[in-house]
């Protein structure tokens, strides 16, 4: 990294102008207490004169204070002025608590910790972690934190989970670097604006390694099933691993499994006929020679339009199947490189870089109006709701612009359901690849494959040489493959089968499988934004942490839900998510993975707003919950 003295006022220029000015004066805010500097509008308000003055103030004053000094976390009185100057709107006591640590200063940010003195941790307390992904990882942390022992398993041979798995070309991820990462790991030096695998597997490695995590990890340890024994309160685990079966026991599991880990492989008629290769992107062959070859892409979601570009470059002729078209949106610096200005001014401007993740999660926090229709709106001839239009309108206009107004593409594209009804995906060069000479979109069905390539609903035959099932993973089948047998020998996916699929009480727990904790587990992902998926993993991990606290402080070596606040969560969970877009034909309930096919239910989002969602998962409602001791404890 560059140093003070290596650098003069033109390279300071350059990094504030290439900087987030919101995170600037928020930050020399904070050092400066400048009344002028809290006077200014937001950013995007600015007049040209405005702009031009905060940037010499901050060259200015960097000029001679610069340093590589990590801000203590403010007073919370303070912290909220900051957190309300960042975006220029007062917030709600629940919004200032589930916000407070976005901005990052606590060493552990989202994590519980003992405060003072605690009792010791029982012999024989442990706890089992199930995954070395983002979430296995912290879970790894919070436990290291309260110094309770733990092991993570992991079928893979490194840290990673679902990065670990996906290596095709293109894969990066489709949120700014600094918002896909873990809090407690300051300042991290990332070499682009939202970082490619290789990156993202090399973070995880390296915050593994650090943080104690990889020390504590089995790695080639693939879950078979897990079985709790009542009389001891205590999990059996057996794992097969390269040396054959293994046995070990824990007092908690802590699934961290993902939702991503099960591909979804399609069975179309021919397929053992297909002479040629077929392959699902988080299986990707290492050295797989795509020069000249011909290549069908089924699927169109964020890993087909992630790839395409990269493909077309050395295909001789690609075949895109879209069976629902996407609303596919640019994000400003997708594929960017770190500009060195930008990565001095995170090392030596003092709250830049805490400002700089809540500026780039702030964009997040009004993602649920977007998804709550407007009866009135609706009744006067919208569609959904005037903010979710004028974005359908912005959308259309982009789709429009990148195909060079091609009108046999754009009504092939433009989807028929409103924006974030679905999974955003971010536009990698996808629309402009569909205009080469060497890409084809296809949008008929595909009917059966033969020897030589794939055969439509209309009779035409394309001859490949590869096909990229790009078809996404089975995201209802959570903790799958593995069996998990609890008390009363009651099998959780039999159980979730017997159901409507997969629920848990707030994601993480179920009725008679004690001691066990999901994380990513149904209905927990965030629909409404304004946390990242990392700073999420923290706060499900840290209410464990509380549970085990808690266990720990009474000599319980149990925890349940009781079924009767399972049952009233997931009222509560249904009658919130009815009145989404998700669930309306507007939002085509029909053609998304956020919806469970068969039981026609909200399966993978949480529909709480995230403030009330946060709050849920830190404030432990201890009556919902059963703490007891085995006989032998």
């Amino acid at each position: 990294m560059a140093t003070i003295e290596a650098v003069d006022t033109a390279f300071i220029r350059r990094a504030v102008e290439l900087a987030d000015l919101n995170a600037v004066r928020v930050a020399l805010y904070q050092m400066t207490d400048d009344p002028a500097l809290a006077a200014l509008p937001p950013a995007a308000q600015m007049d040209e004169a405005q702009k031009a003055g905060l940037i010499d103030r901050a060259v200015a004053w960097l000029a001679d204070n610069a340093s590589g000094q990590m801000p203590a976390e403010p007073e919370p009185a303070r912290l909220r002025e900051l957190m309300t100057l960042a975006t220029g709107r007062p917030m709600t006591d629940d919004e200032f608590e589930a916000r407070r640590d976005l901005a990052a200063f606590r060493r552990y940010p989202f994590a519980v910790e003992w405060e003072g003195k605690h009792p010791p941790v029982p012999e024989g307390f442990s706890v089992a972690i199930i995954g070395s992904g983002f979430s296995g990882i912290a879970a790894a942390v919070q436990c290291e934190i309260l110094g309770i022992p733990y092991t993570v398993y992991d079928r893979q041979p490194e840290a990673g989970g679902t990065w670990s798995i996906n290596r095709y070309p293109e894969i990066r991820v489709d949120t700014p670097s600094i918002t896909y990462e873990f809090s407690f790991e300051k300042r991290y030096p990332w070499d682009e604006h939202f970082g490619r695998g290789e990156a993202v597997r090399g973070y995880l490695n390296h915050v593994s390694r650090k943080y104690g995590a990889q020390a504590h990890t089995r790695f080639g340890h693939d879950l078979i099933s897990g079985t709790f024994d009542a009389l001891r309160n205590r999990w059996t685990l057996r794992f097969d691993t390269p040396e054959g079966e293994r046995t070990a026991h824990a007092t908690i599991v802590i699934t961290a499994s993902g939702t991503f880990a099960n591909p979804r492989i399609p069975d179309f008629p021919g397929k053992d006929d297909f002479r040629g290769l077929i392959v699902h992107p988080s299986r990707w062959p290492e050295g797989l020679d795509l020069q000249g070859k011909r290549i069908a892409i089924i699927g169109n979601g964020s890993t087909g339009v992630q790839m395409l570009r990269a493909l077309a470059r050395d295909a001789a002729q690609v075949h895109v199947f879209q069976r629902t078209p996407q609303w596919i949106s640019p994000r400003e610096k997708y594929g960017a490189p770190m500009e060195r200005e930008v990565s001095w001014l995170v090392d030596n401007l003092p709250g830049y870089w805490n400002w700089w993740r809540y500026m780039a999660t702030a964009a997040l926090f009004d993602i649920h109006a977007l998804q709550v229709p407007d009866a009135a709106w609706q009744a006067s001839g919208g569609k959904v709701n005037p903010a979710n239009d004028a974005l359908r309108d912005t959308l259309t206009q982009y789709i429009h612009q990148q195909t060079g107004g091609r009108a046999d593409l754009i009504e092939r594209l433009v989807p028929d359901y409103a924006p974030f009804s679905r999974r955003p995906v971010v536009d990698n060069g996808w629309y402009q690849a569909l205009t080469r000479d060497n890409v084809e979109l296809v949008c008929d069905s595909i009917e059966r494959l033969v020897p030589e390539g794939i055969v439509t609903e209309d009779g035409h035959v394309r001859e490949v040489d590869i096909i990229i099932a790009a078809t996404g993973f089975e995201v209802a089948k959570y903790l799958w493959p593995a069996r998990y047998t609890g008390a009363g020998a009651r099998d959780l996916h039999d159980t979730w089968e017997a159901g409507d699929g997969p629920r848990a009480y707030l994601g993480m727990m179920v009725p008679d499988f004690p001691n066990l904790f999901m994380l990513y587990g149904p209905n927990s992902q965030p629909l409404s934004g304004g946390t990242g998926l990392p700073q999420w993993y923290m706060v499900w991990a840290a209410y464990a942490g509380r549970c085990m606290m808690r266990m720990i402080e009474q000599g319980a070596d149990r925890v349940e839900v009781k079924r009767e606040a399972f049952e009233r969560y997931n009222r509560a969970l249904d009658e919130e998510a009815s009145n989404l877009l998700q669930l309306t034909p507007e939002g085509g309930v029909d053609r998304n993975y956020y919806v469970n096919a068969k039981h026609g239910r909200l399966q993978v989002n949480a529909p709480w707003q995230s403030p009330d969602f946060h709050r849920m998962c830190t404030v432990v409602e201890w009556d919902d919950l059963i703490l007891s001791r085995s006989a032998d404890a």
